[in-house]
């Protein structure tokens, strides 16, 4: 409850990777199982596709997903995945189409344990309705740098997004990466907070009350690339007003 308290009282908070590697699911006595899994997600990242929509330098993939009454999650493209104008000016306003993510990366055992400990915590925080009345998204994106071609989001400065609670949580973060701080503001001209996700599953999460950013991504050294590894969990109440 500590996280979630923060949540709704300073509008995002920090979580580190330590944290989930407690969980059950995750804290196997197995480690060769822990490792297995973790290669699995990890090198599904390599299998993005170039955002088409954007630019930026980001991969990605996406679904959505549903838990039925015996708690399980059902994955797939249940609605059509749109943005406004008032919260994206870049690229609001567009029905967006992205691949669906794999059944072997959705069924991950450590994709689906911080999918249910992202729910069991918007459960906790209950400012946005229940879960059968959210739209869940799950996005993995790839921030792919060189030192002439930065990596960036979308919108590029601080924002505020459609969704009214957003779990960013980190998988990757190569060495040799510059940037890729994520910012919180309580007005967009005024930044309260610098942080950075560096160990593995180290995750900000950020609700309407306050913009956030993430700053473009660099690298360090001429000739290689640069990577930054992320899910992003976003859920959304489907009854919203007018853009």
């Amino acid at each position: 409850m500590e996280y979630v308290n923060h949540l709704a009282a300073g509008g995002y908070a920090f979580i580190p990777g330590s944290y989930y590697q407690t969980l059950p699911d995750i804290n196997c006595d197995n480690k060769d199982i822990f490792l297995s899994e973790l290669e699995q997600l990890k090198l599904a990242y390599e299998k993005l596709t170039l955002d088409p929509y954007s630019a930026g330098n980001r991969w990605r993939g996406y679904a959505q997903c549903r838990r039925n009454e015996q708690g399980e999650l059902s994955f797939g493209h249940f609605t059509e995945y749109k943005q406004t104008k008032k919260y994206n000016p870049d690229t609001g306003g567009i029905v967006r189409h992205y691949p669906l993510l794999p059944e072997n990366i959705t069924a991950n055992r450590l994709m689906q344990t911080i999918l249910q400990d992202d729910i069991a915590f918007v459960e906790a925080y209950k400012r946005i309705g229940p879960l059968e009345e959210l739209s869940v998204g799950i996005h993995l994106f790839r921030y792919e740098a060189q030192c002439d071609a930065p990596a960036y989001s979308s919108p590029v400065w601080l924002h505020k997004d459609d969704e009214d609670v957003v779990f960013v949580h980190l998988i990757h973060a190569s060495a040799n990466m510059l940037g890729g701080d994520n910012l919180i503001a309580p007005t967009p001209k005024n930044i309260e907070r610098v942080l950075r996700l560096e160990a593995l599953f180290d995750t900000l999460v950020v609700n309407h009350d306050k913009y956030h950013a993430v700053t473009p991504i660099g690298c360090r050294q001429p000739g290689e690339t640069a990577l930054r590894d992320i899910i992003l969990v976003t859920f959304q109440r489907t009854i919203k007003e007018a853009a």
